[in-house]
Formats: structure tokens, sequence, C-alpha cells
């Protein structure tokens, strides 16, 4: 996504990295004269250029029926399989 800045230049972030940011954090895009402007509101725009085109199938090396196994898998035995925890970045 586009994000204009109070400066007028605009940045272009992710929408998850957006919701992580903090007043301080846009202040040091600010502080750092970050962005470029844009002319054409549209410049990126799905609206003019229509969705991407991404032919590539991150999926060709698994069976379908191994992929619907993986996204069966319920929430509680996700979060407490200990082949999937990091044990580095947990807090205590």
């Amino acid at each position: 996504m586009l994000y204009q800045l109070p400066n007028g230049k605009c940045i272009e972030m992710s929408t998850e990295a957006y919701f992580n940011m903090t007043d301080d954090d846009l202040s040091l895009y600010l502080a750092a004269n970050a962005g470029e402007y844009i002319e054409d509101p549209f410049a990126i725009s799905v609206l003019k250029y229509g969705p991407a085109k991404n032919n590539e199938n991150v999926y060709n090396d698994y069976e379908d029926e191994e992929i619907d196994d993986l996204l069966s898998i319920d929430f509680e035995t996700k979060i407490t399989d200990e082949d999937f925890i990091n044990f580095d970045e947990l807090e205590v």
C-alpha cells in the first residue's frame, strides 16, 4: 500500500507493517526524508494495471490431500506442537 507522509511524500509498505507501526516509527520516516512525491495517484494501482500476475504455483511439490491435511490442523495442535515451537524466541 502507499502511505502519504505529512510532508507530502509517499512510501510503500505492507498493511501488516502499517498496523505494527507507532507514531515514532512514522516520525523516523519524516526525519529521514524517506519516500518520493507521486504525481499520479494510480501509479501502482490495481485499478489501472489489474492484479499482479503470478504464474508460479507454490504448491507444485505437494499433493492436494497433503495440503488439505496441513490446512485442517486445529489451532490448539498448532500452538502446542513441539516441532514448530521456536524456543529461542519465547519470552519468559
